[in-house]
């Protein structure tokens, strides 16, 4: 049994949500507000099948936030088109 699906738009206002939810980021730009979520191809045995674009140094990245996405994405799928 597959896991719920959800839009892009929709991951991407859970994503925001819980991340603007964290004291220090609120009002922060983020690579989830630049790039928002992106199909991506799965392993094919429960892998996540979106993820979210990186466009901002690495060295910047918060783990905080890593694992936000990372929960979403054992959460819910990617609607396809």
């Amino acid at each position: 049994m597959g896991k719920p699906t959800r839009t892009a738009a929709q991951l991407k206002a859970m994503l925001l949500e819980r991340i603007e939810a964290i004291p220090d980021l609120a009002g922060r730009t983020t690579d989830v507000h630049r790039c928002g979520v992106m199909w991506t191809e799965t392993d094919g045995e429960g892998g996540p099948n979106w993820t979210v674009p990186v466009v901002s140094d690495r060295s910047l990245h918060r783990t905080d936030i890593a694992r936000i996405i990372r929960e979403l994405q054992m959460r819910y799928d990617l609607e396809e088109d």
